[in-house]
């Protein structure tokens, strides 16, 4: 009886006017200083305007500190990063928690154009601690605290570090890679051989040279 209870108040809520109300995330981050350079790349790369469409959405942010990152991003890899932050439906950690199943992937606005690289990956861990994770990168992002939310219409998440799909990090993150024997370590090597070939030549030169003194 209980959860029939809840069930018919989820679904007055969800259709009540205040529900289907738009939301604005920038405004709703405009009192919270701690995530300036999150905010600012939201207007910059006009995902905010998009994710401002939507019926339902939650938005997971990082504070300014790591936020900073984001933005030695190019343009091309910059917009599909921020829009890999916005979920297209609302969750909540109460939401999260009553989920079925303790892993699943929750769509992101980049799915609108990237198919594969459009979700987050979502685990609940033994000790109820929540964590997401782009595809092919770990599921590392820990849930930190709900910063704003409109229940069933839109919510705000700080999550622990930036959640970017492999495809979309810069070179400099590549070092990775090269153990698992790809391009990367070829390159490193044949520098190395080089560098350890100069010597032996060098000592060569010498011995060759000091001969005729003997």
């Amino acid at each position: 009886m209980a959860s029939k209870i809840m069930l018919t108040l989820l679904v007055l809520v969800a259709t009540s006017p205040a529900a289907l109300a738009a939301f604005d995330m920038i405004q709703m981050l405009a009192d919270k200083p701690k995530y300036t350079v999150f905010s600012k790349l939201l207007q910059q790369t006009k995902v905010a305007d998009e994710a401002n469409q939507l019926r339902a959405a939650s938005l997971l942010v990082v504070p300014d500190k790591l936020a900073k990152g984001l933005e030695a991003l190019p343009a091309n890899k910059l917009r599909p990063a921020i829009a890999n932050h916005i979920l297209v439906s609302y969750f909540d950690p109460i939401k999260l928690d009553e989920m079925k199943t303790r892993t699943t992937l929750l769509p992101t606005l980049l799915s609108n154009t990237e198919k594969k690289l459009g979700v987050v990956n979502y685990t609940r861990a033994d000790d109820g601690q929540m964590y997401f994770g782009a595809p092919g990168a770990p599921c590392a992002a820990k849930l930190i605290k709900v910063v704003a939310a409109r229940p069933y219409s839109v919510s705000i998440m700080e999550v622990s570090e930036p959640i970017l799909p492999t495809g979309l990090l810069s070179p400099v993150a590549a070092p990775g890679r090269r153990e698992k024997g790809g391009k990367g370590k070829i390159k490193p090597s044949a520098a190395r051989l080089e560098e350890s070939k100069k010597p032996a030549e060098a000592r060569e030169q010498a011995s060759v040279a000091s001969s005729p003194a003997s």
